[in-house]
């Protein structure tokens, strides 16, 4: 296999692109799941991958690069759509926050004001707000399609600008100017 140099935007537009079929296959397996468990775990993945492009990626920066305005979509819901999800990764699925949070300690030898039960020790409980009900993710997963769709013509016209509009014949690994994964040193 041959190796080309690439420019970081198309690294970084084939990245983004890869983020968004992340988010829809995890958005399948999540409609598969729906009532169970790892339908939950699911529909975080979709929002998780979906938020991926427009943060600072290690060595290759935002997806806002190329696009700094978006969302621009001409709906405004889909703009709405796109700030739900950033909203869901980065206060509540990604990272932790306060916001949507509640947390409960009951003393020792105090009862539990759930079960009645008193303990000698503390005891913490912790809830999150929760957003996984399918009519909402069916909601939301419509700026994941539209974005990759988006950027699979972004891809096309970058290639084509970079190597000229001759497909290639065989495939070709684009060189990223990093070595293999290695771990950070403690």
């Amino acid at each position: 296999m041959t190796k080309h140099s690439a420019s970081k935007s198309l690294l970084r537009l084939i990245s983004a692109r890869y983020d968004m079929c992340d988010g829809l296959e995890a958005y399948a397996a999540f409609t598969d799941l729906v009532g169970t468990v790892p339908g939950e775990h699911a529909f975080f993945a979709m929002a998780v991958a979906y938020g991926r492009p427009f943060t600072n990626n290690h060595g290759l920066g935002s997806i806002k690069c190329e696009f700094p305005t978006y969302p621009d979509f001409k709906d405004p819901e889909m703009n709405l759509r796109h700030q739900r999800l950033l909203d869901l990764r980065n206060k509540f699925i990604a990272h932790s926050s306060l916001e949507g949070t509640r947390i409960i300690v009951v003393p020792p030898g105090i009862p539990d004001p759930g079960t009645s039960v008193v303990r000698d020790h503390f005891e913490y409980y912790m809830g999150k707000r929760t957003f996984f009900e399918p009519a909402f993710a069916a909601w939301l997963v419509e700026v994941v399609r539209t974005f990759k769709a988006r950027l699979d013509t972004a891809v096309r016209a970058q290639l084509e600008a970079e190597f000229g509009k001759e497909t290639f014949c065989i495939p070709v690994e684009l060189e990223t100017g990093w070595e293999a994964f290695t771990w950070t040193p403690t």
